[in-house]
């Protein structure tokens, strides 16, 4: 066989190998588990190291979407790697924004929470209701006075294990610089829904700024950052 030849069939083969590639690669990921593991892994040899794991970490949100009763969608690797990288990215940008913010928040102001116990619910529908009595000490330590305020709290066990939240307190009243506000909030209590507290067993309650509004209208808001990421995680593959 002569040389050129040997580069002619050399040629040929990697011409046949690249097309078999791409068209492994524009073909829609199955939806059957068989066959997508399949196609998974003959496309997984084709994929850099990054690239994989970019693959693996979409099925694992395609799976879940899945699972959740959402929608199977036909979808190409690089459509896929397209999507993916773009979600970590907007997922990574505003994980960033949020700490910073958060950490801006933190720094302002000074939260604790305490005295919690249950009490007679006064503003129950239904007499012998229950609700947890708390005390929220606020501590102005930054430099402007704060006008308004929304607060997440959160209650938890020990384990951190979720038990309740008030997604958004919202408080208002000037707290200056330096010095501190005191407001008494209760969380109604649902015998369905919140029996751990109900049978006074040990809490960590939390609370962090979701937005603040200092006198002349500057503001800090985490909260905006969160309900970002809570969109990104809930959005649907398409």
């Amino acid at each position: 066989m002569n040389i050129s030849r040997l580069k002619r069939i050399v040629g040929a083969s990697l011409l046949i190998a690249f097309a078999a590639s791409c068209g492994l690669k524009d073909k829609a990921i199955p939806t059957e588990p068989k066959a997508r593991s399949d196609f998974l892994n003959a496309v997984a040899a084709k994929l850099t190291t990054e690239e994989r794991n970019l693959l693996n970490r979409f099925v694992a949100r395609l799976d879940t979407q899945i699972a959740a009763g959402g929608p199977a969608v036909d979808i190409t690797v690089p459509r896929a790697l397209a999507l993916e990288r773009s979600y970590e990215s907007q997922l990574t940008d505003t994980q960033r924004n949020f700490q910073k913010l958060l950490e801006a928040a933190n720094a302002a102001l000074a939260i604790d929470v305490r005295d919690a116990t249950v009490v007679t619910d006064e503003n129950a529908r239904q007499p012998g209701d229950k609700a947890l009595r708390f005390v929220l000490n606020i501590t102005n330590r930054g430099q402007h006075p704060v006008e308004q305020l929304a607060l997440r709290v959160e209650f938890r066990d020990p384990s951190g294990k979720y038990q309740a939240a008030i997604p958004d307190l919202q408080l208002g009243g000037v707290v200056p610089p330096g010095q501190a506000g005191r407001s008494v909030q209760t969380l109604p209590l649902s015998a369905q829904r919140h029996q751990y507290i109900l049978d006074g067993k040990p809490l960590q309650i939390s609370a962090y700024p979701t937005r603040i509004v200092f006198v002349g209208g500057e503001s800090l808001e985490p909260g905006k950052e969160m309900r970002t990421l809570e969109s990104l995680h809930r959005a649907k593959i398409e």
